[in-house]
């Protein structure tokens, strides 16, 4: 947990009367910067946000009102606790930045006891609930891995994509500053859980490019709203259902009565699953990945312009099988990390494991103690870097 010695205020005021006041009161307490007016406050935001806000209402050009809606609009900056700081008294002006967000009040002139004190309190609630938040991120994210790890055996076809849709969704969520939504990261986990009653041949033959029956173009297509109905019912994990609702259809209406935040990122997170499940599916029908792009970008309306430029670099940059080379080894010597070249199928035909998939710790004890016998090639394919 972050130390409250380590947090940092950003002061934000046109009087420097006022701002000498407040960093003389604060500066051996915490890391203090100042603003001294709204622009300049939200420039100084950036790349590192404060742990919180003390700002001015009354300022020129930018009172503190905008710059609080401002703020609370941001998906990076909404969650940084504002103190307003203001001479006004009348009930209305303290309702209207309550409803703006702000967490609290300090009125003109100041005492410092009461500055030291409102701070430090609303320092360490923030502290406690990032702690807090950070700890119910990391117990849901294992119980979610040791999940999909288990499904992706019991339906390969269909969980094997789940290590490839994390890994470019954290990509773009890292090129556009997104890093602190985990619900992205898990509905790209989670998003084929709806799958788990389709036969792995029929997702095959779909992701293939294959003709299917009627019927079983149907099923597929029913999965995120299984998938949501199974999601939805686990507490905090009510974006992450929304997400996976939308995955092939971004208008899909569920009646969610979500805050305007949450309406955001569920926005965000529909499109860029989307983006990645289309990708996934158009190079395993064994197009490459330029041509893959070149066919995301028919579409450039429906995901953005932006996001699919952002795809398009991470693309670009990934390895290349081409410069990978290929290696055959025995179940024994599979290890964790290795990437499969080929599709591991059982003596009875069916597929254990797709080809793409990295191997984790729970596939390494299935393929490292089994025996050989039981797969129709004695040796894997797998990919080293070279």
């Amino acid at each position: 947990m972050k130390a409250l010695s380590d947090c940092t205020v950003l002061v934000v005021d046109d009087t420097e009367a006022n701002v000498d006041i407040l960093v003389d009161a604060l500066g051996e307490l915490y890391d203090v910067s100042v603003a001294m007016d709204g622009r300049e406050a939200l420039e100084s935001v950036g790349d590192e946000p404060p742990d919180l806000i003390l700002l001015d209402i009354m300022m020129p050009e930018m009172d503190g009102y905008e710059v609080c809606r401002r703020l609370k609009g941001h998906e990076r900056y909404g969650k940084i606790p504002i103190i307003f700081l203001t001479a006004l008294t009348e009930v209305e002006n303290k309702t209207k930045g309550f409803q703006l967000g702000a967490v609290d009040y300090i009125t003109k002139p100041f005492e410092i006891a009461e500055v030291k004190a409102r701070v430090e309190t609303h320092l360490k609630l923030g502290l406690a609930e990032a702690d807090l938040r950070d700890l119910v991120v990391k117990t849901l994210g294992g119980s979610i891995e040791v999940m999909t790890e288990i499904l992706s055996v019991a339906n390969p076809t269909a969980f094997s994509r789940t290590s490839r849709l994390k890994r470019h969704a954290n990509a773009l969520m890292t090129a556009f500053k997104l890093t602190d939504f985990w619900q992205i990261r898990m509905a790209a986990m989670l998003s084929q859980i709806g799958c788990i009653a389709i036969s792995p041949e029929t997702i095959e033959k779909i992701f293939s490019g294959q003709k299917v029956l009627v019927e079983e173009e149907e099923a597929y297509k029913r999965h995120p709203q299984i998938g949501y109905e199974l999601i939805s019912k686990i507490p905090r994990l009510e974006e992450v259902a929304e997400i996976i609702a939308r995955q092939q259809d971004l208008q899909k209406n569920t009646g969610f009565q979500g805050d305007e935040q949450a309406q955001r990122l569920i926005q965000m997170g529909s499109r860029i699953l989307k983006l990645v499940l289309a990708y996934e599916k158009l190079t395993y029908s064994g197009k490459s990945s330029v041509d893959a792009m070149a066919e995301l970008k028919k579409s450039e309306r429906e995901y953005g312009p932006k996001l699919l430029e952002g795809f398009s670099r991470i693309v670009e940059s990934e390895p290349k099988t081409a410069q990978m080379k290929v290696r055959k080894i025995y179940p024994r010597d599979i290890a964790v990390g290795m990437v499969l070249a080929k599709d591991i199928i059982t003596s009875s035909g069916s597929v254990l494991v797709k080809a793409g998939t990295k191997i984790n710790p729970f596939l390494f004890e299935i393929l490292h103690d089994s025996s050989k016998s039981e797969y129709s090639e004695e040796t894997f394919e797998v990919f080293i870097p070279a």
